[in-house]
């Protein structure tokens, strides 16, 4: 059984185990019974065609999928042991925990700093010298600090293509999520910019979860530990990324990678 497996070996419980996940919009079935294990600290890659429901998990995950009118969810998702489905949960910290980076960077019509302190601010912290720090240790998570500190008063929609998405990661940073989840993160991004932010992930992953939505197979490849295929709802298979490319246990899986699919 492909469906379901768990691609988690470092003997320690998962960040998220997702279990028995549908998910439905209307009367459309947009997610069928996904199973997975997200390992702390990793990269995972949903990979698969368009509409076949990656973002759609992605978004699950953070529970933004909640703002789609008719909308409904069944199964769970374990957080930390916690189901972010359960009673109670709060979302606004949920979604401070489990931040999303999006396909179009979206800074705000703000300075570059206010971008930073503008979730910190949010979750209560007022404290000019501590926002001042998160500035500059976010900045510098994302390798940002030394070309943009002496321009933190200048409007973030100025800033270059991949500068902007590394600063809404920066500011992702700046509430200190545990998952970053990231939708097409690279798709409106030039190579050189793409590798650019390939190499941020894998440098992010050492203090963080990163779970991403990517059409291209060569970046899975190159980024991440675990990969998902994805079709029509359905986790195919999913498995450490260098057994998915080299020896998919699926044919479906098998003809996607290869060019085959459709």
């Amino acid at each position: 059984m492909t469906n379901g497996i768990t691609a988690y070996d470092k003997g320690e419980a998962p960040i998220l185990k997702i279990s028995g996940l549908d998910y439905y919009y209307g009367d459309f079935h947009a997610l069928k019974s996904v199973s997975m294990d997200i390992c702390r600290n990793s990269i995972v890659a949903l990979i698969g065609p368009s509409g076949c429901g990656k973002s759609t998990l992605l978004k699950a995950l953070d529970r933004m999928s909640d703002l789609i009118e008719g909308s409904r969810v069944s199964g769970e998702v374990l957080f930390n042991g916690e189901n972010i489905f359960g009673a109670g949960v709060d979302i606004t910290l949920l979604r401070k925990r489990i931040g999303m980076v999006f396909q179009h960077p979206n800074p705000f019509a703000l300075s570059i700093a206010d971008n930073i302190k503008f979730g910190p601010r949010v979750h209560g912290e007022k404290n000019r010298e501590t926002l001042d720090s998160l500035v500059e240790s976010s900045l510098r998570a994302v390798g940002l600090w030394d070309q943009l500190k002496d321009r933190l008063d200048k409007k973030a929609t100025e800033l270059q293509a991949d500068e902007q998405q590394r600063l809404c990661i920066a500011r992702l940073v700046a509430v200190e999520p545990e998952i970053l989840l990231m939708d097409e993160p690279c798709s409106t991004l030039d190579p050189i910019a793409t590798l650019s932010i390939e190499e941020l992930m894998r440098e992010l992953k050492k203090n963080y979860t990163i779970i991403t939505v990517t059409h291209n197979m060569q970046q899975a490849a190159r980024v991440s530990d675990y990969s998902g295929f994805m079709l029509m709802g359905e986790l195919v298979e999913y498995s450490k990324t260098a057994d998915i490319f080299s020896n998919p246990r699926d044919k479906r899986t098998d003809d996607y990678i290869s060019g085959h699919y459709g």
